[in-house]
């Protein structure tokens, strides 16, 4: 699991820590926790013994993200089954020639025509928090992605690392994505994109996004996952992004 989110969940939890120096932990004052199951090298019956500690602390919800599904547990209920996905920015065609992308082009023409270009920045201010505010109420998401949300403007005061691709028009800023870097791949994480307007923002900033990732070589663009919703896997596929890792968010009610 990649540093970013690390940083991201430790934002909203009272707690972080380490189960057997693998598997990241998350507390918080409600009585509820969080564990990230991912870790190369690791065998399931790691995660499921994580897991078997976890529930004799005292709380009442374990969150569970993990590459496969711990079945046989009481009180275990699946909320969504989901792919990280990653786009490879050395196939990836800039100069958009053929069909499969005809619906890239035409988006880009009409940012073009609206006159949008983008900056880089790592300061989070009032603008930020008001087109936040916006594209919170118009999405509904699950709440750990609420959560992640929130803490950008504490992720960008407390953190060295990340930076905000941001999009004007007409000198005023209309949506940011945020994005990280994980170094020992040449991966470049896109998790997090925040408009005023979709369409085509969204499209300029992607291709933004894998300008800068090929002008600084690298290799793949994660773009995160698709949430359970359509229309977002059909953007990420549009972009020729690929499924690459495969998550399962579970839920387990530890007192009933």
């Amino acid at each position: 699991m990649c540093e970013h989110l690390l940083c991201l969940y430790s934002m909203v939890s009272d707690k972080t820590a380490f189960y057997n120096e693998d598997f990241p932990v998350f507390f918080n004052s409600f009585g509820e926790a969080d564990v990230i199951l991912f870790s190369l090298g690791k065998a399931k019956k790691d995660g499921f013994e994580c897991v078997r500690q976890l529930v004799k602390l005292p709380i009442n919800t374990l969150n569970i993200v993990s590459p496969v599904a711990f079945q046989g547990l009481l009180n275990v209920k699946t909320r969504y089954v989901d792919w990280d996905y990653h786009i490879n920015v050395g196939q990836f065609d800039f100069d958009l020639k053929g069909n499969e992308y005809k619906n890239i082009r035409y988006r880009l023409r009409q940012a073009e025509k609206m006159g949008y270009y983008t900056k880089l920045n790592r300061r989070f201010t009032p603008k930020h928090t008001y087109i936040l505010s916006r594209h919170m109420a118009r999405h509904k998401f699950d709440v750990w992605d609420y959560e992640e949300l929130l803490s950008l403007e504490r992720f960008f005061r407390e953190h060295n690392h990340g930076l905000m691709m941001e999009v004007y028009k007409d000198d005023k800023i209309v949506g940011f994505d945020v994005i990280d870097f994980f170094e020992d791949n040449k991966i470049m994480v896109v998790p997090l994109g925040v408009y005023l307007e979709t369409a085509p923002v969204s499209d300029f900033l992607m291709y933004e996004n894998l300008k800068y990732a090929k002008d600084n070589g690298y290799e793949w663009v994660d773009v995160g996952t698709t949430c359970g919703i359509a229309g977002l896997k059909r953007f990420k596929e549009k972009w020729f992004a690929k499924p690459k890792f495969k998550l399962y968010v579970q839920t387990l009610d530890v007192k009933s």
